[in-house]
């Protein structure tokens, strides 16, 4: 899709930092937008300094979790666009504990937002955008499914079906005209960890973590514009940010020295809280 001005683009998590800056980079290339989110004072405020005269901006507060409200949604979306051509599924969150503290409702929630919101917005969207000559679908994965990461086995596990999911997806529009781009960013400066930062196994490590990636994560301004390049392209994968690039290399290069550094990096975090534990 080589053409974005005039296209209407649906975008989950809409208002989050990822999501808030896709939106302006879609405004800025004169597309029409859906935007998605639970948190209604947030998007309607975005909605707001996106505004213009000539592009439709709307609204649609939506609980991902529940697959009634995400069905309901191509009516909804069609009684104000004329049109459905883009899905970014962006919607996600992390949580920062180990397997084994990881409860049912942990992976429920997980793979319910990061995993299976991409694939009931797919499902109910799919027939908008087959009435389009050309349409694309972009999911949102993550550098974190290269290889499972500790204490994020939920995170890295529901990006991992993600990614299996582009390419399965990809395969079987190619023939239609419909585009899927499967993005892996690496750290962005978002406050997505900040969402369950006190559910994490250790607080201060994650908060260590969370100031690591404003300090050298991308920005999210940066990777808006590379996922906007990626669709242009139909680029089937693009890799945002240098640690992601790494990883990726690293890990399919090596997969022994990963495994072996993952580990040690996670027995020396959790050595350093026991033993504060018990001095403490």
């Amino acid at each position: 899709m080589k053409q974005l001005r005039g296209k209407t683009v649906v975008i989950t998590g809409a208002a989050g930092g990822l999501g808030s800056a896709l939106a302006e980079a879609f405004v800025n290339q004169g597309c029409h937008l859906a935007l998605i989110d639970i948190n209604q004072l947030a998007l309607n405020t975005l909605a707001e300094k996106l505004q213009k005269s000539d592009l439709r901006i709307s609204c649609h507060y939506v609980d991902l979790s529940k697959t009634t409200e995400i069905d309901a949604l191509p009516e909804e979306l069609m009684s104000v666009h004329s049109s459905i051509d883009v899905i970014v599924n962006n919607a996600g969150m992390t949580l920062q504990k180990s397997a084994e503290n990881h409860c049912i409702d942990d992976w429920q929630r997980v793979f319910g937002l990061n995993f299976w919101s991409a694939v009931l917005m797919c499902r109910a969207l799919l027939p908008l955008l087959r009435q389009q000559k050309t349409a694309h679908i972009v999911n949102l994965s993550s550098m974190a499914a290269f290889y499972g990461l500790p204490s994020q086995c939920s995170y890295s596990s529901s990006k991992a079906a993600v990614q299996a999911y582009s390419e399965s997806l990809r395969a079987e529009l190619s023939g239609e005209g419909i585009g899927v781009s499967c993005i892996y960013p690496g750290a962005i400066q978002t406050n997505m960890i900040m969402a369950t930062l006190s559910e994490s196994d250790d607080l201060e490590q994650a908060q260590k973590n969370l100031a690591l990636a404003q300090r050298f994560g991308i920005s999210p301004d940066k990777a808006a514009k590379k996922i906007l390049r990626g669709i242009r392209r139909n680029s089937p994968c693009v890799t945002i940010g240098a640690d992601a690039k790494l990883f990726k290399f690293i890990s399919r290069t090596f997969p022994g020295l990963t495994a072996m550094l993952l580990a040690r990096t996670y027995s020396r975090l959790t050595n350093t809280t026991r033993q504060c534990s018990h001095t403490g």
